[in-house]
Formats: structure tokens, sequence, C-alpha cells
């Protein structure tokens, strides 16, 4: 039986048990017929093609003119390239260096953005993963990773790409190797990274770094 039909016939039984009930007047009928995501929507996702990676709905004709929507949002976020950590994100170690504005491009172009750690708990994941990863390529440092995190606008006010504070955004622990920081050594360093041991330091934006993605949980 095609997954369309297969979706038919359960559609028709739902509205008909609904619109003949006689407790129908303490039942929603569009209450009902959002069970049709839970019972027919994923069973049509597991037909389509397994390398899809948008949540764009799937439209289907139940009855007279009505049709249904199947919502898949949330799909798109299990990536086989990401690891995935439920209630904290999906996430990804690039260990190519690139500069920080390179790797913010790829980020995005991944359906994602630079990592921001809002947690201890995150902090902890992005570690372990970095220090499972094996060696980095083109890096100029060897234990440390992007992040989306810089203070390029305004010189000491460190901002997620988000634009919310460290603090705001749930985690500023700073590294105190080199005298504590960030110190801004040069003047030029803008861009945030995390250290092999979860904690942050500052450098220069235009340097190649191993950095994450991050593909947060909706």
């Amino acid at each position: 039986m095609s997954g369309l039909l297969l979706f038919t016939y359960i559609s028709f039984f739902i509205i008909f048990v609904v619109r003949s009930s006689p407790l129908k007047r303490n039942v929603s009928e569009s209450a009902a017929l959002s069970s049709l995501n839970e019972l027919c929507c994923p069973f049509l996702k597991n037909k389509t093609s397994s390398t899809e990676m948008n949540d764009n709905p799937i439209y289907f004709p139940i009855s007279h003119g009505t049709t249904w929507k199947c919502n898949f949002v949330g799909n798109k976020h299990k990536r086989d390239d990401y690891h995935h950590s439920p209630g904290i994100g999906s996430h990804k170690l690039h260990t190519r260096g690139k500069t920080w504005n390179e790797a913010r491009k790829i980020c995005i172009e991944e359906g994602g953005h630079l990592a921001v750690i809002n947690s201890i708990a995150e902090a902890n994941v992005l570690s372990d993963l970095f220090n499972r990863s094996g060696s980095l390529t083109d890096a100029t440092y060897s234990n440390q990773m992007y992040l989306g995190i810089h203070d390029i606008f305004v010189e000491g006010d460190w901002v997620t790409i988000h634009d919310e504070s460290l603090l705001k955004s749930g985690y500023s622990a700073w590294t105190d190797k080199w005298g504590g920081q960030p110190d801004n050594s040069g003047s030029i360093q803008n861009c945030g990274t995390m250290l092999d041991d979860g904690t942050l330091d500052d450098v220069a934006c235009d340097i190649p770094v191993a950095f994450f993605c991050e593909i947060p949980d909706v």
C-alpha cells in the first residue's frame, strides 16, 4: 500500500470518528487532525530520501478540498556528520583551520552557525569531541577552536553572533593561562576560541583555527 493511500485511509477514519462522535462538542476537530502528524507523517518521511536535510512540509489531500500538512521540524538537525546531544544541540568539529569569518560562512552553509556555548554541559561536550578528534590540519593552534563569540564592534564588549553578552548566553569561563584572558594581545585579538579544556581565549580573527559549528535543538 502506498504512503499516500495509507495516509488517506487513516485521515478519513480520524475525521469520521470525530464528526460522528456524540462527544464531538467536547472534542476539537483540529486537535484530532493534529494526530495525523504523529500517526502518518513519520511514515511518509521515512519514504523520502534519507539525505534530505530540510524541514519543508509535505501537503496531502484528504477530503473535499481539505489538505493536511506534514511538518518535519527538527529532522533537518539530524545530520550524519554532526554529533547530537539531546537538550544541548548538534555540533561538528572542523579540523581544518579557517579564519573566523571563513568558519562563520561554512557553518551557515551547513544550516547552522559557529558554536555558542550556553552551559558547562555544552562546554564538556565540545571539549570531549575535540579531545577525541585526532590531529588538526592547517591550524595555527593545536588546542583551540573558533566559537561564535567576538568583541569586533566594541573592544572588551564580548558578545555572541546572536548579539548576546556572554553572561546572558550562559558561559564565560575564560582561561587563566597567559596571565588571564581575554587580554587583546597586540590589540588585534577580537575573536573567541575554546581551549581543549573547555575554557575561552581571544585570538586574532584572521589566523586559521579549527572551529565548531552548531545546529541547535528546536
